[in-house]
């Protein structure tokens, strides 16, 4: 990942996140996670969030339903 994801959400599927290099910046509306390499969250079903690498990329695994959904947000 180079750049900033738009805010979107999925209304039919968890989505979690691995690190594997670099920092995984996951912005949802009440917090921001930072996660480092070997660390993992998951984003709920509905939750409106974005991504986004810290500094000029990070390298990261999602993995979600094969018929996830993804509802986009504008601002």
């Amino acid at each position: 990942m180079t750049e900033s994801y738009y805010w979107h959400y999925h209304p039919n599927s968890d989505e979690t996140f691995f690190t594997l290099e670099s920092i995984l910046v996951i912005e949802l509306e009440t917090e921001t996670i930072e996660l480092s390499p070997g660390q993992l969250f998951t984003v709920p079903k509905t939750v409106v969030h974005r991504t986004r690498p810290k500094g000029e990329r990070s390298v990261n695994l999602p993995v979600e339903n094969s018929r996830l959904e993804t509802i986009r947000i504008d601002p």
